[in-house]
């Protein structure tokens, strides 16, 4: 009968431990800090998580930005990355893909009476390539405030 009651005690425990808990963030964080900056975290009771992060910066080539939290006491970030890895999002970079034939068409007729209409496409298609090349990927930008889920345990 106590073995029972212990194990369905066990069993109700760890179900309550893993529900997502939001917490809300209390310091700003972004792709751009260095890696190793502490930053604080506070749960609906009121109490306060820390961790460190380890950032990613976006890079040329609309490479994205990222950044892993890593908390000090025993939870971890539920997000739809099984690894806890915060990415930034696709709009900045869907924005600069549609903008780049019009930065090629922009060339194309600057330099078409000047070199011709054959020549002005290579100088439309470097255009394009150039700005692809220069272009970095957006960023991670959380602020004092926003919500966070993580889980108990792991």
């Amino acid at each position: 009968m106590w073995m029972k009651i212990r194990v369905l005690t066990s069993v109700v425990a760890l179900s309550i431990a893993s529900f997502a808990q939001p917490l809300t963030l209390l310091t700003p964080i972004n792709s751009k800090m260095p890696s190793g900056s502490e930053f604080r975290a506070v749960d609906s009771a009121g109490k306060i998580y820390g961790g460190t992060v380890i950032t990613r910066p976006a890079r040329r080539f609309l490479r994205r930005g990222s950044v892993l939290l890593r908390f000090y006491d025993p939870v971890h970030m539920v997000n739809n990355d099984p690894e806890g890895v915060i990415r930034a999002g696709r709009k900045k970079q869907l924005i600069f893909l549609g903008t780049t034939p019009l930065i090629a068409k922009i060339a194309d007729d600057s330099v078409d009476g000047a070199i011709g209409g054959g020549k002005a496409r290579f100088v439309a298609l470097g255009a394009s390539i150039l700005f692809m090349a220069i272009i970095k990927g957006g960023e991670v930008h959380l602020k004092p405030g926003d919500k966070l889920e993580v889980e108990a345990g792991r």
